[in-house]
């Protein structure tokens, strides 16, 4: 019997909890990066996003890593989710670089992009072909001796990536993204600062904000969900549902970033171990094909697959909306969930249906055929069919 069948028949089966080295959060916690860091090595690949270069902020981390006696060479990360390309591309730097320790600085797609440099370093072999096999399966999982620790400090709430074993990857050339991850690849060290948010623009805010929520409900939810994940990933939806929009109207609202900072890295540990559902299943090739932002996708989806699984995850559904503290007693709470979800979809400017950003039938068949092979959709709450996907599809044109 395979595993997702095991799961749904009820099987006992042992699991496991994996997670992050440490954690230090608080306001000017990215001062630290330079302790943190020189414990781990003294040259350095900080591999940062481009807006934090052009603003200074690359510099002043820098300098930082300077004082404490880390030599750090920059990797400017990826302009959007990163592709097979960039992360050849950054690993060929920190590798010329000599590098001894990784630190990624911004949201998820750069947090990924530090993750896979660290990760597949002392893999030997070109570059592009060390991601690619990876990405394929074509390689064993990376012993410990060729994966080098790497440092986080995120500047969005958004994927988590700081606290999970998970690199998404896109293949332009196959017009795919999927995952690869390693249980080596958690980082020694995430440092999280909510002035290190404050800069995020409303639309990035929004659309990152969602996808936190989704993989907090997700998450708690999944086929694969344990009592941890349950309470992590039920906090983190508490948080994220009560700062989202105050992070979004303003963005130097600090305690409402700190919040979403901490929903996200507590969604982030969840998912690392209890996988996610059929959101992302969904998200990942409607991000590809229609070139949007995978936190847009989540958010546009999330409403459509929540009712679709409302006749198995009602009960999880209904314990999240009593910890977020939706005043609603009996079977009905679990639609109200729902219906908050959608409220803070419309408060964010955000489109009821993918038909918005490009959805067209034609392009169904594919859309359906990259969802089913997904790991998400393999464990989401309720089983999913062609068909199934099919009517969650048309019900966004």
């Amino acid at each position: 019997m395979r595993e997702t069948e095991r799961f749904r028949k009820g099987a006992v089966i042992l699991w496991t909890f994996n997670v992050t080295g440490k954690i230090k959060a608080g306001r000017g916690a990215a001062g630290e990066v330079g302790v943190e860091t020189a414990a781990l090595g003294r040259r350095a690949a900080l591999v940062v996003g481009r807006h934090l270069i052009k603003a200074g902020e690359a510099a002043r981390l820098q300098s930082i890593l300077g004082v404490a006696g880390v030599e750090a060479v920059v990797i400017p990360g990826p302009p959007a989710e990163p592709t097979l390309d960039d992360i050849a591309e950054a690993l060929a730097k920190a590798r010329n670089a000599r590098t001894e320790v990784i630190v990624g600085v911004g949201g998820g797609s750069v947090l990924d992009t530090a993750k896979a440099v660290a990760g597949l370093y002392g893999v030997p072999g070109v570059p592009g072909e060390v991601v690619a096999d990876m990405l394929y399966g074509r390689r064993p999982e990376p012993g410990s001796r060729q994966v080098l620790p790497w440092v986080a400090l995120p500047t969005t709430a958004g994927t988590g990536s700081e606290t999970t074993h998970v690199v998404v990857v896109t293949d332009p050339g196959h017009g795919l993204k999927q995952s690869m991850r390693s249980s080596r690849w958690f980082a020694r060290v995430v440092i999280i600062d909510p002035e290190l948010y404050a800069s995020a623009p409303p639309q990035v805010t929004a659309w990152s904000g969602m996808d936190a929520l989704t993989q907090a409900i997700e998450a708690h939810t999944a086929l694969y969900a344990t009592p941890v994940t349950k309470a992590l990933s039920a906090q983190a939806a508490s948080l994220i549902s009560r700062h989202l929009i105050r992070s979004y109207r303003a963005g130097d609202d600090l305690e409402a970033r700190e919040a979403m900072a901490v929903g996200s890295c507590l969604a982030g540990i969840a998912l690392a171990n209890s996988r996610l559902g059929l959101v992302h299943g969904i998200a990942h090739p409607v991000g590809v094909r229609y070139k949007i932002a995978h936190g847009l996708a989540c958010a546009i989806l999330l409403p459509h697959v929540m009712r679709f699984n409302l006749s198995v995850a009602g009960a999880g559904y209904a314990e999240l909306a009593q910890v977020i503290g939706i005043a609603e007693a009996g079977p009905l709470v679990a639609h109200r969930l729902i219906e908050m979800v959608e409220e803070m979809n419309r408060q964010m400017q955000i489109p009821a249906k993918l038909a918005a950003v490009g959805l067209r039938e034609a392009d169904f068949p594919d859309l359906i055929a990259q969802t089913m092979p997904s790991g998400s959709t393999k464990a989401n709450p309720r089983a999913v069919g062609r068909d199934d996907v099919a009517e969650i599809l048309a019900a966004n044109l």
